[in-house]
């Protein structure tokens, strides 16, 4: 087959015989170009660039081996913190067992019972990010539930602490001497054998009387033989009374504080001279205050439990 060129700037026609030959010789050109293009997709597609020089197989290995170093690295110091951590709750368990003690609470997490360990490293495997995992979980569970424990403990510290301000431990009146004791005594009036209810503080005229507890007051009043009273509702049946006062500071329904004023030392009533008649009855019956007082802090005992004294005061004996 032949095909004539012809063109403006030829200076004459020309003609170009196709053989079987060359379009043998362009087929296979162009079959050459299309697999080189492939060829050259498929690299680029791989991440591979022969013109930008992309890095090769020893580099990417040494990057993912780097890239294994510093995970492992991350794994073992997140094990050691979990060991650190587990150590730590061991020792919060100690501390809420010696403040369980206090607060008269069974401990729900005891380390006496804990054996020692020890012994040889055999082996050591270093833990794998599952089994750092698991132990996370672990740690998080005893955690929740050293929160509810302590939660509980510190209910019962608050119980006891509320406990504390309302029991009677606080001496009525800072100043003066204990006049009369507790028990059976001679009266000063009748001269017979009589049950004393309370115990007197000889104290002048005007000493503040202070409330053993905190409470409510429940009466403030005149009475024929305590002269004016008071009487403070400490809750669980126990009440407080301070007879004999010269004056009233305070008035029924009135929430007092443990160590507030609530009237001054007198000698009204059934009494022969100024001081305080200090009673705490519980569940109605009169119980030796020294019971309570003795364990208020700082104090000791304003007389020894078995003893009963009677003295007197200026001016005569107390009742």
């Amino acid at each position: 087959m032949q095909i004539i060129i012809v063109h403006p700037r030829l200076p004459e026609a020309r003609t170009l015989t196709v053989t079987p030959r060359l379009i043998a010789g362009m087929i296979a050109a162009i079959a050459a170009i299309v697999v080189v293009g492939a060829l050259l997709l498929h690299y680029a597609a791989s991440g591979i660039s022969w013109f930008s020089g992309g890095p090769s197989v020893a580099e990417r290995s040494r990057e993912e081996a780097r890239q294994q170093a510093v995970l492992r690295e991350n794994i073992n110091l997140l094990a050691k913190r979990v060991g650190e951590m587990q150590a730590k709750l061991m020792q919060l368990d100690a501390l809420g067992e010696r403040v369980a003690g206090l607060a008269g609470v069974t401990p729900a997490f005891s380390v006496k019972g804990v054996p020692g360990r020890g012994g040889l490293l055999v082996s050591p495997q270093p833990m794998s990010a599952q089994d750092v995992s698991s132990e996370l979980d672990k740690l998080e569970a005893q955690l929740v539930e050293r929160a509810d424990y302590l939660s509980v403990l510190d209910a019962q510290l608050t119980t006891l602490s509320v406990r504390k301000a309302m029991t009677p431990t606080v001496l009525p009146v800072s100043q003066g001497y204990n006049g009369s004791s507790f028990g059976w005594r001679v009266d000063p009036f009748t001269g017979t054998r009589s049950l004393h209810e309370g115990i007197d503080f000889a104290a002048p005229v005007g000493t503040p009387i202070v409330a053993a507890a905190g409470g409510v007051v429940q009466a403030a009043e005149y009475h024929a033989g305590y002269g004016y009273m008071i009487d403070i509702d400490h809750g669980n049946d126990l009440i407080t009374r301070y007879a004999h006062a010269s004056k009233l500071l305070v008035k029924p329904g009135d929430l007092v504080k443990r160590g507030q004023r609530v009237a001054l030392v007198g000698s009204t009533g059934r009494s022969t001279g100024s001081h305080l008649h200090f009673e705490v009855r519980l569940g109605g019956v009169a119980v030796n205050p020294n019971n309570f007082l003795a364990h208020g802090p700082g104090k000791q005992p304003v007389e020894p439990f078995s003893k009963v004294v009677t003295l007197p005061a200026p001016g005569g004996a107390l009742d």
